[in-house]
């Protein structure tokens, strides 16, 4: 049987149905791991507070690990289950994996060295709290601007600008009272995973109904 070979015109037609079809799937996106951090962080951020409220023990603090503990191990169970039913991975969808791989991995190093610090005797536990704002505030921001999602960019921007506000009052020796640094947490994650995983999955939805 004789292949068919493609002439110019066909094969120009063919890549830039290929480029509509990427394009289409990267504003469509998936927001369901943003809304699996979002309420996962906003979640523990609640308990800290109120027990550092109840209790007004520094020792609360320890709390914030349930992120990491409860988060890693769903997160990689729903990306193994991911996988086995996406047919193909788009070279977009490995730049967005390798962005939070890096995140994950700072989180990680960040919090070795301050239980380091601690066994030292000192207490540098601000790093962490700064790095939701900033770490993952920026690669929220990159994320948007990867899949073209103004609402990932804004609330990723907010949260870098919220986290230079909270580096300035720790090197200024201004007291995170518990009180409005968790409340500007939560606001935070609400504007750069909630808002942005909520409408990224209802363009998905709209996208199914028009197909």
């Amino acid at each position: 049987m004789e292949e068919k070979r493609l002439t110019e015109k066909e094969s120009l037609e063919l890549i830039a149905g290929m480029i509509r079809n990427t394009k289409s799937k990267l504003e469509i996106g998936d927001g369901n791991m943003l809304l699996f951090w979002g309420y996962l962080s906003i979640g523990v951020a609640f308990v800290v507070g109120l027990a550092a409220l109840l209790t007004r023990s520094p020792q609360c603090n320890w709390l914030w690990l349930l992120i990491p503990i409860i988060g890693f191990p769903l997160m990689k169970y729903w990306e193994r289950k991911k996988k086995s039913e996406m047919l193909v991975s788009t070279y977009v969808d490995k730049i967005s994996a390798g962005i939070w791989k890096i995140v994950g991995g700072l989180g990680f190093s960040g919090t070795l060295m301050c239980i380091g610090f601690r066994l030292f005797g000192y207490n540098v536990w601000q790093l962490m709290f700064i790095y939701p704002f900033i770490i993952v505030g920026f690669a929220g921001a990159v994320q948007g601007v990867v899949i073209r999602e103004n609402s990932l960019i804004i609330g990723g921007i907010f949260s870098i600008i919220a986290g230079g506000f909270v580096t300035c009052c720790c090197i200024g020796g201004i007291p995170l009272s518990m009180d409005w640094a968790c409340t500007l947490f939560i606001f935070c994650f609400i504007c750069m995973a909630i808002v942005p995983g909520h409408i990224i999955n209802n363009k998905a939805k709209k996208q199914c109904l028009k197909n």
